[in-house]
């Protein structure tokens, strides 16, 4: 495809109501349109689909007759599919805010999505107390109840403790377990402080959960909406600018791989049992990691100059390839970090060329490493490392 793109022939990106399973021309525009096949989270029987309901006057449209599950639309959208429908930031909003778990009305089942998304108030001494009253009823049924019994509780000190302070302690029993149906009555009297603010407050506060559950799939599906970073992701291509197009070569001592010479040049020698050790003269080069091989530890990137393999010492290259997990409170393992050679990942790597290869390297007095993981470009060209 670099080659293609180098030779000035147009690349275009998916067209939902053209495009195919793979690569072919389209004639009347005088471009390639891009395969289907190749996009990420696409599979064979979501094309036959897309095919059978042609044509689509829009993405709702597409939407309807489809019924497409979230990751493949998401990478249709990601990869232009309806660019010439709509513009593609506005759809991807169009299609999170159809899809999103947003709520038509509030009442106090919703209590537990407000509380998590730190929107219920506790401005007040009583709102304060009926949140305690709450936790209580949790603590109650998670701790407290006798398993395989849907109505008796047995109250441990910590429940007595509280029950006496809010002067309910004659609910409990001689035999320490709670009278339920009279709990609930105070627990529901406690929780009408909440059922005035929401019938008060309601639309207000409805408007911002949903907003803010928006965001939250925003984030997760489409991030910093960055159009050259969606395409990366999900047909391994720029069609828009590299994403490092606009970084500061200068600063970093970032060089352009095929203007180096393909044997390194030497900056000094010095003699090992009268044999010559050369120390070559190092440089940069940065670009994305569209591809990676574990057995030979070389990692394929795409530079703003073209496409690079990248050759490191394999045991430097399982380093950096690992994905970095912990535990959480919740006893669920979490990634932390992943490897830093995913495809879409931008590195800055040192060393020298060799050939059609680059090689990373470093010496003891270099300055600096020999891989850096890019987290972000800023609009002054300087880099997150």
């Amino acid at each position: 495809m670099n080659e293609i793109i180098n030779a000035g022939i147009n690349v275009s990106l998916v067209n939902i109501n053209t495009s195919d399973f793979g690569f072919k021309p389209d004639v009347e525009n005088n471009r390639i349109l891009f395969g289907m096949k190749a996009l990420l989270n696409v599979n064979d029987d979501f094309v036959n689909q897309i095919i059978k309901n042609r044509p689509y006057s829009s993405i709702k449209d597409f939407y309807q007759k489809v019924k497409p599950k979230k990751q493949p639309m998401i990478s249709l959208i990601k990869a232009g599919a309806f660019d010439e429908m709509m513009d593609r930031k506005k759809a991807m909003a169009w299609y999170i805010w159809e899809t999103c778990d947003k709520k038509a009305r509030l009442t106090l089942q919703n209590f537990p999505t407000l509380l998590k998304q730190d929107l219920v108030p506790l401005d007040t001494e009583e709102r304060k107390l009926a949140f305690r009253v709450y936790e209580f009823n949790r603590y109650l049924k998670a701790i407290c109840k006798v398993k395989n019994d849907s109505v008796c509780y047995h109250v441990d000190n910590r429940a007595i403790d509280f029950l006496v302070e809010i002067e309910v302690a004659n609910l409990i029993n001689s035999d320490n377990t709670l009278n339920m149906k009279k709990w609930d009555k105070i627990y529901q009297s406690y929780m009408d402080v909440f059922r005035e603010w929401l019938a008060q407050d309601g639309q207000e506060i409805l408007s911002e959960l949903n907003t803010r559950i928006f965001k939250a799939d925003w984030d997760k599906y489409a991030g910093k909406a960055n159009l050259s970073a969606w395409e990366m992701e999900v047909l391994c291509f720029y069609k828009h600018e590299h994403e490092l197009a606009k970084v500061d070569f200068e600063r970093y001592g970032l060089k352009n791989f095929y203007n180096l010479p393909e044997e390194p040049e030497i900056e000094k020698t010095f003699y090992k049992k009268n044999k010559p050790i050369h120390i070559f003269k190092l440089c940069r080069i940065c670009g994305t990691c569209i591809a990676k091989n574990k057995t030979k530890g070389t990692v394929t990137i795409l530079t703003t100059n073209g496409v690079v393999n990248v050759k490191f010492r394999k045991e430097y290259f399982a380093l950096f390839d690992k994905q970095i997990s912990e535990k959480g409170l919740d006893g669920v393992k979490h990634v932390i970090e992943k490897s830093f050679f995913n495809r879409g990942n931008m590195i800055m790597v040192q060393g020298i060329r060799l050939g059609d290869t680059f090689v990373t390297k470093k010496y003891a007095s270099s300055v600096g490493h020999q891989l850096y993981h890019i987290l972000e470009v800023n609009d002054d060209g300087s880099l997150i490392l």
